[in-house]
């Protein structure tokens, strides 16, 4: 496979925005609910909420589910997600949970999304990455590509983060095609148990090299955390994530937006 242009002169730092916190809580996406703070008395759109799996834990949390989708018998209201039946800013959060790599235009998904949030409302949930084709699957995005759909949409990301590693979880798919009792959890421990030492060899590996390039402690120290972030979002099923409803300048926007400025530093 051949190298990019810019392939030489990138930095992690310039894969990794400063402003987002990327670290994976324990559980890898089930502490979301709880990391976007308080819901109470909040009115949550689930959009593309399919059975509304997600109702209970939303009113669980004190707000108002409101479910949408296309089709379903769990719903509030059957709608487009690209022509939402809401009023602007009608609600302070929203949850989007594995819908954007299903939509064919995300950019207008994604705008439609932010005109019925109100100023400062938040928008959270997951999109895959390198889950296998499913479903009507049109744009996995990588986390940089979720946080340029996000900021060039008027949202400022303030947490992205990986669920689980996507190897361990392909190869699962291809040895069941359907669930199997017993058997198929079994093979997931047992594949990400794997998957989490091949990592620790692929970390192991990074630091034979910077030893030998003679970094100093602080420098190893910089890059060991930049690198652990790094691996885990590149190789990740897909990404949990929350934003801020914001005016969200272009200045923000950095990664192919920051080489087009100056050349690739």
């Amino acid at each position: 496979m051949g190298k990019g242009a810019f392939d030489d002169r990138l930095r992690m730092s310039d894969l990794l925005r400063p402003d987002v916190n990327y670290v994976r809580p324990f559980g890898g996406g089930s502490e979301l609910f709880d990391l976007v703070g308080d819901l109470r008395g909040k009115r949550i759109l689930d959009l593309g909420c399919g059975s509304g799996r997600f109702r209970s834990v939303i009113e669980s949390k004190g707000a108002e589910w409101v479910g949408v989708d296309l089709t379903g018998g769990g719903c509030s209201a059957l709608a487009d997600g690209y022509a939402l039946p809401f009023r602007d800013g009608s609600f302070e959060g929203l949850l989007s949970s594995a819908v954007l790599e299903h939509m064919p235009e995300p950019q207008r998904a994604i705008r439609e999304m932010r005109r019925v949030l109100a100023p400062g409302g938040i928008l959270f949930g997951y999109v895959a990455f390198l889950e296998p084709f499913h479903g009507m699957s049109y744009f996995h995005m990588s986390h940089m590509g979720l946080e340029y759909l996000l900021l060039s949409n008027g949202f400022v990301p303030e947490r992205i983060f990986p669920s689980h590693a996507a190897p361990s979880f392909q190869m699962e798919q291809i040895l069941f095609t359907k669930p199997v009792p017993v058997l198929q959890p079994t093979m997931r421990v047992l594949l990400r148990a794997g998957m989490t030492a091949v990592m620790a060899f692929n970390r192991l590996g990074r630091e034979v090299l910077m030893l030998m390039r003679g970094l100093s402690a602080s420098e190893k120290a910089k890059e060991r955390d930049q690198y652990r972030l790094l691996l885990a979002l590149r190789y990740a099923i897909g990404f949990n994530f929350i934003a801020k409803r914001s005016e969200a300048s272009e200045d923000l926007i950095a990664g192919y937006r920051s080489f087009q400025k100056d050349g690739g530093g």
